[in-house]
């Protein structure tokens, strides 16, 4: 029988779906070659506009300008060939160095045709004319930065639909008007600077919105009035109103502010007393306004303070040559001011003082103490019909007035002043009062309800309380004349005043002895490099994305979500407390760690801390969820901290590095290797940075970095900051190169971490365990032999695994940082963002091998999936 024969159609089938695939990647071939021209005549365009920079004149089609060589005045950044970031800076040209046809305009709009930049900075180019309303067209940008040119007319409101910005920097142009209220829909805003323009108005309220808001700096404006109250800002670490017009009233601001410069405005009544309790305050300058009321000699033991101006203001009060300082201080300028006594011996190397009444060793430049005297009488005593609006009653009579002093002499006033009404029988009888605290609370009842329709604002509740006191004291005293009954009563009352200065006497050595204890390392913020990194900036925004909002946990939720804390739930006990796994209700998996307080507090105390834990969110970190208090119940001081973080099911690092030879299908490739310490760094990245105060020596090992399900890097470890409250021991690690004493290590924490990074390198590129200690100075030593080498030598200490996948130049890279980690001399040691670069130029340089190696073996250059998992 024949066969039947096969018809055309369905011997060509098999073709159809091949087809198919040739013109879908000939599409794709052809949308990128199109997308690659439209960037191409944005930037021709844009040079024409600008007849500048030079590095764009010979851009064609044919060009690839990713690949154009950066300079310190030109820089393009490229994702997948778009074009994601362009950095042009100019010599400070004059806006008739533009070309005539040159339009603000045109200008923005050209660039808005770039859809995906995020990073847009153009710098000293002279350029000029308004700022465009078209601006919103460059939907993607993330940081936008033009200062330093002549742009004029005002901000325009329509900047506030570019809902992704990070950072808007417009320093030194030739804006006015006012500042957008619109500014506050700018929900991820981190930095906003605009300083030396002419700005005037008032700051809008909608600024108080702005959660994430790191840097403020509007110096060198002509901005007045009152700033809205930005104390729930917590985010908030550099403010900068120097040079304006703001006042009468001192800013309500949140307490983990680094720097606050109010110099040269028209602040007035006196500074807050909350103001003692700016921990990690590093520089305070309110010179040059005219502050009056009493001196805060607390100020001058803030644990992170190394810069104070109070100079040219009308602060009252005495100095005492014992008072205690931060030895951090490097610079105090307390001239031009109405301060008696004794210049503090601490102060001595580091301040100015001249134009006080200071009885110092010479006497030179002082005035004599009758004139201070006279000029804090003059700005103390305030007539009632002159109090601002904002004065409120509900400030206390013994106020910060002068310390314990100013306190003492007031309670002498008072007393005197009541001794003699009573002698001369000139007091209105009333039922007896006996004790101070009755007769005043009436008294400040009464001031309450005069004044208690202007409470309008929070703000108002903190910006005068020096001031206040003052003429609040005035009326005060006038009505206490009103209720002395007789005699019994007078020496009741004077009693009672006896009483309250003792004890605020008690209650200030304790709040001095728990300000000096704190030695928390505070974050070094550098201003300048948060305005231009574009990198610093992204990756703090995008700490905690994925995360439930952080909350206050019920003890009985743990209890159901451990089967309460069952043995079957217990995991482990360290450094760190006992760790529970559980199950929310709602089906979610976390970790509980149980910190047992040795010494009794209420929750109250452990709040500063428990707000630093709630900031740590981060993609690199087992990041927190909650807390939980367990109190006693005769006292309800905390004896137990429950800290909820997210679960992380898999392995460590070390399982996947250096796991049994059995099992080498687990073993990551070279590149997740360097993605896997990459996401280590920006871990410990962001706890030097990333919050304040920054975390350091955290003691890493490799056992603490785990990876998820999707080989997602987590540090599960880290230095919590209840632990010195558990009594844990914070080390350096048992590793060399970290001795010495306690000062040093402090001093060198942050280096601490790298020598971590270090020996976890160390054992990601020898595929092997380090179990000892001493293995890491000598293995060490072989990583810096084998740098010297050939190239097979040195491959020949790497994990077998992957010695043969690593290009040579990506291996020294990776070596060679690795090496200078673990310096001895922590000087030496490379900073966190160097080790970063460093990585990341290993990956890249890598990628690039494999590429060319694919080409010449004519396979596909594209990485798998599972390459290219680890972040």
């Amino acid at each position: 029988m024949m066969a039947k024969p096969v018809s055309n159609s369905n011997s060509h089938s098999h073709l159809i779906p091949l087809l198919i695939l040739i013109l879908f990647f000939s599409t794709i071939f052809h949308l990128s070659e199109q997308l690659q021209f439209s960037q191409t005549q944005t930037l021709q365009n844009f040079q024409n506009l600008l007849g500048y920079p030079q590095e764009l004149l010979t851009l064609n089609t044919n060009t690839d300008f990713c690949n154009i060589e950066p300079t310190p005045h030109f820089t393009l950044v490229c994702y997948e060939e778009n074009l994601t970031q362009l950095h042009v800076v100019g010599n400070g040209f004059s806006p008739n160095a533009l070309p005539q046809n040159f339009s603000s305009e045109t200008l923005f709009a050209t660039l808005a045709t770039l859809s995906s930049l995020k990073v847009l900075s153009l710098v000293s180019l002279g350029l000029w004319g308004p700022i465009p309303q078209t601006i919103s067209q460059l939907s993607s940008l993330e940081i936008l930065n033009i200062s330093s040119n002549h742009f004029s007319g005002v901000v325009p409101s329509q900047i506030s639909l570019l809902k992704n910005l990070q950072s808007l920097v417009l320093d030194n142009n030739l804006l006015e008007g006012v500042i957008p209220s619109e500014i506050g829909t700018l929900q991820g805003l981190a930095v906003l600077s605009m300083k030396n323009n002419s700005l005037s108005g008032t700051v809008p309220d909608s600024v108080r919105t702005l959660q994430t808001l790191r840097v403020l700096d509007l110096s060198n404006n002509k901005i007045s009035g009152d700033l809205p109250s930005l104390r729930h800002l917590s985010n908030l670490q550099d403010l900068n109103l120097e040079n304006n017009k703001f006042g009468p009233h001192f800013p309500s601001l949140p307490t983990k502010l680094v720097s606050l410069v109010l110099k040269n405005n028209s602040f007035k009544l006196g500074l807050p007393s909350g103001l003692v309790t700016f921990y990690q305050l590093q520089k305070l300058d309110v010179s040059l306004n005219g502050f009056v009321g009493p001196f805060l000699p607390a100020l001058l033991s803030l644990p992170s303070l190394n810069y104070l101006d109070a100079s040219s203001n009308k602060f009252t009060g005495m100095l005492f040559k014992n008072d205690t300082c931060n030895d951090e201080l490097v610079f105090v300028n307390l001239s031009s001011n109405l301060l008696r006594g004794e210049l503090p011996t601490c102060l001595k190397p580091v301040v100015l003082y001249a134009g006080n009444c200071l009885s110092n060793d010479d006497g030179r430049n002082q005035n004599p103490a009758s004139f201070c005297s006279n000029e804090a009488i003059a700005v103390k005593i305030m007539p009632p019909q002159e109090n601002h609006k904002r004065t409120t009653g509900k400030t206390v009579l013994v106020s910060s007035m002068g310390g314990i002093v100013g306190g003492a002499l007031i309670v002498g006033v008072v007393i005197l002043v009541v001794s003699r009404v009573h002698k001369k029988g000139s007091v209105v009888k009333t039922p007896v009062k006996p004790t101070l605290e009755i007769v005043i609370s009436q008294a400040k009842k009464e001031e309450e309800d005069e004044d208690k329709e202007e409470e309008e604002k929070e703000t108002e509740k903190e910006g005068m309380v020096a001031a206040s006191s003052r003429s609040l004291s005035i009326s005060v005293l006038q009505r206490i004349m009103k209720r002395v009954p007789d005699k019994g009563a007078v020496e009741s009352f004077t009693r009672s005043m006896k009483e309250h200065v003792m004890n605020r006497m008690h209650n200030k050595n304790g709040v001095r002895t728990s300000t000096r204890s704190i030695i928390e390392h505070a974050s070094s913020v550098n201003t300048a490099k948060l305005l231009t990194d574009a990198r610093y900036i992204s990756e703090t925004m995008k700490m905690g994305a994925s995360f439930p909002a952080y909350r206050t946990f019920a003890l009985d939720e743990l209890k159901e979500a451990t089967n309460n804390f069952d043995a079957s739930s217990f995991v482990s006990e360290g450094p760190h407390g006992q760790i529970y796994k559980g199950v929310l209700s709602d089906g979610m998996p976390i970790t509980i760690r149980g910190l047992k307080m040795r010494k009794r507090h209420s929750p109250q105390n452990y709040m500063h801390h428990i707000e630093l834990i709630s900031k740590l969110r981060h993609s690199h970190l087992i990041s927190a969820l909650g807390h939980s208090f367990e109190c006693n119940q005769d006292d309800s001081s905390v004896s137990t901290i429950f800290l909820i973080f997210e679960f992380v099911p898999n392995k460590s690092l070390r399982s996947y590095v250096s796991v049994p030879a059995g099992s080498p299908s687990e073993k990551l490739s070279w590149t997740q290797r360097i993605l896997a310490a990459i996401g280590v760094v920006k871990g410990i990245q962001f706890l030097h940075t990333g919050i304040v105060p920054g975390l350091y020596s955290n003691n890493l090992k490799i056992t603490d970095v785990l990876l998820d399900n999707n080989l997602n890097v987590k540090i599960s470890s880290y230095n919590l900051p209840l632990s010195a409250e558990t009594r844990r021991l914070v080390t350096n690690g048992p590793y060399p190169g970290l001795k010495g004493n306690f000062q040093e290590r402090i001093m060198d924490a942050d280096k601490n971490d790298v020598y971590d990074i270090g020996v976890i390198l160390l054992e990601t590129i020898l595929g092997r365990p380090l179990m000892f200690h001493n293995e890491v100075g000598t293995l060490k030593d072989l990583l810096q032999v084998s740098i010297k080498t050939d190239d097979i030598a040195r491959r020949s200490i790497v994990d077998p695994a992957v010695h043969k996948e690593c290009s040579n130049e990506s291996l020294m890279t990776m070596m060679e940082i690795c090496v200078r980690c673990l310096s001895n001399d922590p000087t030496e040691r490379p900073s966190v963002d160097d080790v970063l670069w460093n990585l990341h130029f290993a990956v890249q340089v890598q990628n690039s091998w494999r590429r060319d190696s694919n080409d010449q073996r004519g396979s596909p250059a594209s990485s798998s999936s599972h390459e290219t998992r680890v972040v």
